[in-house]
């Protein structure tokens, strides 16, 4: 039994959680608060799921709407409404907007209520049944030229000459997921080496457990394609988030978060390599994951897979030892950070110029800008980050935190 629950009483969820596990003890429930998550993607169709179960109201929202719109969803599941009264007009409304069935709060747990549940999830089982025989699911599969069983194909997000992004729900684990899709197949004349950091970001990035990391679900080969499936981020990336403009407490919570990322990065013997605000996925407005493995360096191995000296990454944000094709070590993901929070600040890259080549001198050779005088408590801490030497840089990502917390504590006492 795989249940949805969107609710936001803890007790209600509870008691749902006690009555579903006496019947089903290995039952599944995955919890959706609306108003810490707010409103489930537009895309979104549950079908990892048997059975939705829809609060009647919560702090600023109401069941009664959400309902109206899930069930408008052609092809989602089952949704039983939790009413205050099974006997009032919203329940009644319920019924009438296309709920599966109504059942009193008062009343989850009890037999009634274990009984629908049966039935919803027959229903759903039946009508997935249906689904995944017809030429529409056929056609859902297809990833371009790709079909990837197990995963239904919502649109392309982006792509390039290497791989393609695509938005699409995951029947196991009932959730919207990105799934970047690469050809696996093999030059000629030797290992394509992008197909090879395609299949280390997901090494990577696997084992890595923290709310600060997308999760990586899963790797596959179809279609002389693979693929790896990824956390979906509505909210988009940081770059985002930056044209919205922050503030010095918000760039610096934002900053902690990254060196929290950086930190568990660091410890699994990896370092990013190319941390940019396009790698920075948000989680509403002030929580962020770290993306895009594909770049890192797992500094446990003796050969690496780019050839020795060769440049990759991004101009702007890169360190002066790694724009230059030189050793790098974990202070190269620093420098990064440095650059990532200078725009926060200011609003701008501290190096810029017309090519490439220009960008990374200056990161060896131009002075470090100066903030703005309303900021010139933090910078000291640009000074640090942004050092020319590694040595002169923080030596841990713990270090960084720790910079970054004492400084955001101080800007708090000045505000106040």
């Amino acid at each position: 039994m795989r249940l949805l629950l969107i609710e936001d009483d803890a007790r209600l969820r509870s008691a749902i959680r006690h009555g579903v596990g006496r019947v089903w003890p290995d039952a599944r429930i995955e919890v959706h608060q609306p108003d810490a998550r707010g409103a489930l993607p537009p895309e979104f169709l549950a079908q990892g799921y048997d059975v939705v179960l829809l609060g009647a109201a919560w702090p600023g929202g109401e069941g009664l709407a959400w309902l109206q719109d899930l069930a408008a969803r052609r092809g989602f599941a089952p949704v039983i409404y939790l009413a205050t009264d099974a006997a009032d007009d919203d329940a009644r409304r319920a019924r009438i907007f296309g709920a599966f069935g109504v059942i009193d709060r008062r009343s989850v747990g009890g037999e009634p209520f274990i009984e629908l549940l049966r039935e919803a999830s027959i229903t759903q089982q039946r009508q997935l049944s249906q689904w995944r025989g017809s030429p529409e699911a056929e056609q859902s599969r297809r990833f371009g030229s790709v079909r990837i069983p197990g995963y239904r194909c919502i649109r392309r997000l982006a792509g390039g000459s290497f791989s393609q992004l695509f938005l699409a729900e995951h029947e196991r684990i009932g959730s919207l997921v990105v799934v970047k899709v690469t050809p696996s197949l093999r030059d000629p004349a030797g290992i394509d080496q992008s197909f090879e950091r395609f299949l280390q970001e997901y090494e990577i990035a696997r084992p890595l457990q923290h709310s600060n990391i997308v999760r990586c679900h899963e790797l596959g080969v179809a279609d002389d394609h693979a693929y790896l499936s990824m956390d979906y981020f509505p909210d988009g990336d940081l770059r985002r988030r930056l044209k919205m403009g922050l503030s010095p407490e918000e760039a610096l919570a934002l900053s902690i978060q990254i060196a929290r990322a950086l930190r568990v990065l660091h410890d699994s013997g990896a370092l990013h390599r190319d941390l940019k605000p396009g790698n920075v996925l948000m989680r509403g407005m002030n929580q962020l994951a770290l993306t895009d493995f594909g770049l890192a360096k797992q500094l446990a191995l003796d050969a690496e897979i780019t050839d020795p000296g060769l440049i990759f990454g991004t101009p702007h944000y890169m360190s002066p030892e790694q724009g230059h094709g030189e050793d790098v070590d974990l202070r190269t993901d620093f420098y990064s950070l440095g650059v990532i929070l200078y725009e926060m600040l200011v609003g701008e890259k501290p190096f810029t110029d017309k090519n490439s080549m220009a960008i990374l001198y200056k990161h060896r050779h131009a002075p470090i800008p100066r903030l703005p005088d309303a900021l010139r408590l933090l910078q000291p801490l640009i000074d640090t980050l942004l050092a020319k030497l590694p040595a002169d840089r923080p030596a841990t990502a713990q270090q960084v935190e720790q910079q970054l917390y004492t400084v955001l504590l101080q800007l708090k006492g000045i505000a106040a």
